[in-house]
């Protein structure tokens, strides 16, 4: 393995990706460069794949690097553009230098940091935030550099280290058109991103930022997978849900067991604080209205990623205040508007 030289690694009194996000009422949080994003905790991010892997029992590594392929494949990379000389095309080192600088410039939204060993077919990363999500970017990156398309494979430690080899495959160049990026306002929504060295961390916690397209990318492919048997699903059955959305809505509610907090959402106002803080700030979809606390609570949020996350975070924040399992209904999904109501199902032993 390489040694990586961290002298290049900044310290900010204010870190930078605050500076380019903003909030738009109608998508969410959004970046300048990439779009629609969500900031979230690598934990729990960790914990969602591998609960959605055991659900299935089969390994999504691929399907996540197929979907980050395919979002990266589309964003446009100009700025990082080595720039040719009058009569000749860009040279080896002013290509790598191009993919140094950013890659480091990746560390600011989590990413971990890419060292080429064997420029442009071998490369090593620090910290990666997840191998297989890091994979997409890095590929999307060299094929544009390099004009070619490329096949990838992957080691990885389990830890802070992994490799990524690359060859050249005979297969032309994806050339959809590249996402636009709508345009945010300022508003009072309160990122609260750490100040430090360029991997972002709230409260010491390190946490990513990720373009909400990939989930969705993700969740398609989820649909090709044979269906599992639930034997105990979350949501009640009917015309609007699937099985993706059962194992989704799982292990969105089993990735927020790691967290010991109660929360409070007896009224209105309580989960109208709860929810902008855990799923509006983050990105992840705004409250529309909620009611019927005392019986069967009925919430309508707007969902900037696949419903069955935000209502799996919804679901464990209504089982850890009232101290009983939930079940979800479906009662209405019209775009990014989902209605639903939680009752509970027995008490917790």
């Amino acid at each position: 393995m390489p040694i990586v030289n961290k002298s290049d690694i900044a310290e900010y009194d204010v870190h930078p990706i605050v500076h380019r996000m903003h909030h738009s009422n109608s998508t969410g949080i959004i970046h300048d460069e990439i779009g629609n994003v969500i900031l979230i905790k690598n934990e729990w991010l960790h914990h969602f794949i591998e609960q959605l892997e055991s659900l299935v029992n089969s390994t999504l590594a691929r399907r996540l690097a197929h979907s980050s392929l395919t979002y990266w494949s589309k964003i446009d990379y100009s700025k990082w553009t080595p720039r040719p000389g009058v009569f000749r095309k860009p040279g080896v080192k002013q290509m790598t230098q191009s993919f140094e600088k950013w890659a480091h410039h990746r560390t600011l939204i989590g990413r971990g940091i890419v060292t080429p060993i064997n420029w442009p077919y071998s490369f090593h990363i620090e910290r990666p935030l997840m191998v297989s999500l890091e994979v997409g970017e890095v590929c999307s990156y060299l094929q544009y550099l390099l004009g070619k398309s490329l096949r990838y494979q992957w080691r990885d430690d389990g830890g802070s280290n992994a490799s990524i080899t690359f060859e050249e495959i005979n297969f032309p160049i994806n050339q959809e058109k590249q996402h636009s990026i709508e345009d945010g306002y300022p508003s009072d929504l309160t990122l609260n991103i750490d100040n430090g060295i360029s991997w972002p961390t709230r409260d010491g916690i390190p946490i990513s930022v990720i373009p909400t397209k990939i989930f969705f990318e993700f969740y398609n492919t989820l649909k090709e997978l044979p269906s599992p048997k639930i034997d105990d699903p979350l949501i009640e059955t009917n015309e609007l849900v699937n099985e993706t959305d059962h194992i989704v809505c799982m292990a969105s509610v089993n990735a927020c067991s790691s967290e010991d907090q109660r929360y409070l959402i007896d009224d209105y106002d309580q989960l109208k604080s709860w929810f902008i803080n855990r799923v509006e700030s983050n990105g992840y979809g705004k409250l529309n209205s909620a009611t019927d606390f005392d019986s069967d609570l009925s919430i309508s949020f707007e969902a900037y990623v696949p419903w069955p996350i935000v209502t799996g975070i919804i679901l464990d924040a209504w089982q850890r205040n009232n101290g009983m399992l939930g079940m979800i209904c479906l009662k209405s999904i019209e775009g990014n508007n989902i209605q639903i109501s939680i009752k509970s199902r027995r008490e917790i032993a």
